[in-house]
């Protein structure tokens, strides 16, 4: 369903009363504002975005923790999403299947 994390509004929105994911472009512009293209800026940003790493949507066992956060846009790509992604290297705008488990940063929708 491409209607499920859009804004506030969205049928399983799983952001509190007046937030929501925020979209690619959202993560681009935190993206470009970090000192380092990578964790380090991820984690130095005001979000402290942390390597939390995933779930895998085959076995629900979770993987690269610590190695690399992922954290979805409500930005629907075909049958994935688009979502932050970083580690010790590089960051960037990537799409992954929605059937995986990544982080949510809310944002509050102003």
């Amino acid at each position: 369903n491409d209607n499920l994390w859009q804004g506030v509004n969205g049928i399983n929105n799983p952001c509190p009363k007046g937030y929501r994911l925020p979209t690619d472009t959202e993560w681009n512009a935190e993206l470009a504002s970090w000192g380092s293209n990578n964790g380090t800026g991820a984690f130095n940003s005001p979000l402290k975005l942390t390597k939390a790493g995933g779930r895998n949507y085959g076995n629900g066992n979770t993987f690269v923790v610590g190695t690399k956060g992922y954290y979805w846009s409500s930005t629907i790509s075909g049958i994935g999403s688009q979502l932050l992604e970083f580690d010790n290297i590089s960051a960037s705008i990537t799409n992954h299947s929605r059937a995986n488990g990544r982080s949510v940063r809310c944002i509050k929708d102003l």
